[in-house]
C-alpha cells in the first residue's frame, strides 16, 4: 500500500486570525474549516484545510514520524497510560474497614507482619480483624476499640437484634485473646496507621 503524499502547504501565520481563513494548501482557493496539527510538538497550533485537503493531510499524518529506537518505544509505552502515572497493584488502603477480600490481595496486616519478628496466628488475625484494628502495643488502644465496639453492638441498643449479640460475643472473644497476648508479653510489633 502506497502512502499517501502531505499536500503542499503555505503556513501564513495570520491565517488564525482572519475570518473566513483560507486553505493553506497551495493553489487552493477555499475555506479553510478544518484544523490539523503544525507539527507533534505543536498539536494545539493548528493549519487549516478544505475539507479535500484536510482528509489528504489526514491520511499522510503520523504523530510518530521521525522518531526510532527506544524513543519511539518509550512513546508507546507512555501512550497505554494515556501518558499518566500509574502504581502497582493493591499499593494503597482500602476504602471501608468492611471489605471482603477472600483472595488476600488487600492483607495489610500480613504484609505489615512480614516486617515485624513475630508472626500472628490466624486466630489472632482474625480477633484484631473483628475489633477493626491493626496489631498495636498500646493496650488503651484496644480497650478503647473494644468500649466502642460493645456500645454499638450491644443486645439493648439494637432491640434485641440476634445479629448484633451474636457480634457481640465474637467482640468479646476476640478482646479477651488480645487481651492475653499483650499480656503475656507476645506483643506485636506496631502498625502505622
Amino acid at each position: 500500500m502506497r502512502r499517501a503524499t502531505v499536500p503542499e502547504f503555505k503556513i501564513d501565520q495570520s491565517q488564525n486570525d482572519t475570518r473566513p481563513r483560507c486553505c493553506a494548501a497551495i493553489g487552493c482557493r477555499d475555506e479553510g474549516v478544518y484544523p490539523a496539527p503544525k507539527s507533534r510538538d505543536a498539536l494545539r497550533d493548528y493549519i487549516w484545510f478544505c475539507l479535500d485537503h484536510i482528509r489528504a493531510y489526514n491520511k499522510s499524518w503520523n504523530y510518530y514520524d521521525g522518531l526510532q529506537g527506544a524513543a519511539l518505544e518509550a512513546e508507546i509505552r507512555r501512550a497505554t497510560t494515556w501518558e499518566r502515572p500509574s502504581w502497582k497493584f493493591a499499593t494503597g488502603q482500602p476504602s471501608e474497614n468492611n471489605f471482603e477480600d477472600p483472595l488476600g490481595l488487600f492483607d495489610f496486616e500480613n504484609r505489615d507482619e512480614a516486617k515485624s519478628s513475630r508472626k500472628l496466628t490466624p486466630e489472632e488475625r482474625a480477633a484484631w480483624k473483628t475489633l477493626n484494628l491493626a496489631p498495636v502495643d498500646d493496650f488503651d488502644i484496644v480497650k478503647k476499640q473494644y468500649k466502642r465496639l460493645v456500645k454499638e453492638n450491644h443486645p439493648d441498643k439494637n432491640g434485641g437484634d440476634a445479629h448484633a449479640e451474636e457480634r457481640l460475643k465474637d467482640i468479646n472473644l476476640a478482646y479477651s485473646l488480645i487481651r492475653k497476648t499483650l499480656a503475656n508479653g507476645d506483643q506485636p510489633a506496631t502498625s502505622q496507621t
